[in-house]
């Protein structure tokens, strides 16, 4: 029996001697209570209904020493239901400067249906609870309870534009932490802004994961999908006066200048098309800025003063594009060949368009003739294409041929030469 004990012991005792002991973690409460300087809640990052939480703390071991752990494995924090005891999520802070003691931040984030499950809201605002807690896991001296701070939320954005809300949070944040940083520098002025330094990003993409989804603003480089807007740039003329004081209202208006009659004080509206342009100016009935512009779109004008009933006003619309302005450029000129149109019973462009084709022609066979080419005098035509051209364009721009022409002709003619070549 006595031989069985020995042996035991010995057994015993070779079992403790290979078998590594167990270590008991331990770490010092700090020189005092953490603190939650301000919790900030952003609604609606990635999809509507989402929750992203911004603890901002403060863990002073100024004097206690800064602990080999880093704040990772010994500080938690946590959202709290309204209830105030049932913890929905808990997250640990990251361990960048001095372990992640000190300043520093957390993030907490929920995805719609998480916010919807656990009935998120920001009409309960007052009553979550963020906990920034000691784990409690480890051995904390004196202790014996973790040190703990219970904070309220401060804010709970749910509109506007909330990428750009975090951004400026997260760049107002890393600016304050440079002071007690220093020398790292976690901001930086670019040409677009303020934005993170390469080191600044390291702390908070680490501390908020998704960052460049989340506010992408704090980055001075990222990539963008760039939206295709439907740009409209078809022109017609279109005039419509509508107004409880324009005399049969609607009135639809004619390209030129037209007598509107009014019946009272008051304002009244004019739509104009897209190309439409025009004038407001008083007759018997004052208007306000007489003679007031009027532009493609909603105008509203305002008649001051109606000495009748019933008064008038003078309206000039006309539809004012590319080919109108060249033709504005010769009307009234040297070149307005109108009357001799009108005579013709043509249009001006038609016959303002022939003189300029016979001109052009006069112009090429001189340049053909006086040109030198390959095989004598006479031979030169590799330069008549260009005068064309030339010649197209002088003609659009002196208001002679409508642009349109000028557009088809140019297509037609570089198309030739390129298959030519």
């Amino acid at each position: 029996m006595k031989k069985l004990r020995r042996l035991l012991c010995v057994l015993f005792a070779v079992v403790l001697a290979v078998v590594p002991a167990t270590p008991v973690f331990a770490i010092d409460d700090p020189d005092d209570p953490p603190e939650i300087p301000a919790v900030f809640v952003f609604e609606g990052l990635l999809e509507d209904g989402d929750v992203g939480v911004f603890i901002e703390y403060f863990v002073d071991y100024t004097i206690a020493g800064t602990p080999t752990e880093p704040i990772t494995e010994s500080f938690l924090a946590v959202f709290v239901d309204t209830d105030g005891t049932t913890q929905l999520r808990t997250t640990a802070p990251f361990a960048f400067n001095d372990n992640g003691y000190g300043a520093g931040i957390a993030w907490i984030f929920f995805t719609a249906a998480e916010a919807t499950a656990f009935g998120l809201t920001s009409a309960s605002i007052a009553d979550y609870r963020i906990w920034f807690t000691g784990n409690p896991t480890l051995t904390w001296v004196p202790g014996p309870d973790p040190p703990k701070i219970i904070g309220t939320i401060d804010t709970w954005q749910t509109t506007g534009d909330m990428n750009l809300n975090l951004a400026v949070r997260v760049l107002t944040k890393a600016q304050a932490l440079e002071a007690p940083w220093t020398p790292d520098d976690l901001v930086q002025v670019t040409s677009i802004g303020s934005r993170l330094t390469p080191l600044g990003e390291s702390y908070f993409e680490n501390a908020i994961p998704n960052l460049r989804n989340l506010a992408p603003g704090v980055f001075s480089s990222g990539t963008a999908v760039p939206v295709q807007e439907d740009i409209d740039y078809t022109t017609l003329f279109g005039a419509v006066v509508t107004g409880a004081i324009v005399v049969g209202s609607p009135v639809t208006l004619v390209s030129g200048s037209q007598i509107i009659n009014v019946n009272a004080v008051g304002t009244f509206v004019a739509e104009l098309e897209q190309g439409t342009v025009g004038t407001v100016t008083s007759g018997t009935a004052t208007v306000t800025g007489s003679p007031t512009a009027i532009v493609a779109g909603t105008n509203t004008l305002t008649v001051t003063a109606a000495p009748g009933p019933p008064d008038t006003v003078t309206i000039v619309v006309n539809l004012e594009d590319t080919t109108t302005a060249f033709e504005d450029s010769a009307l009234g000129t040297g070149l307005d060949l109108t009357p001799l149109a009108d005579l013709w019973g043509v249009s001006r462009w038609l016959l303002s368009g022939v003189v300029w084709i016979v001109i052009t022609i006069l112009i090429l066979a001189g340049v053909f003739k006086v040109t030198p080419g390959q095989f004598g005098a006479a031979s030169g035509s590799k330069v008549l294409l260009p005068t064309l051209i030339v010649c197209l364009i002088a003609g659009a721009l002196l208001g002679l041929l409508k642009p349109l022409v000028v557009a088809v002709a140019f297509i037609l003619l570089t198309g030739f030469f390129v298959g030519y070549v």
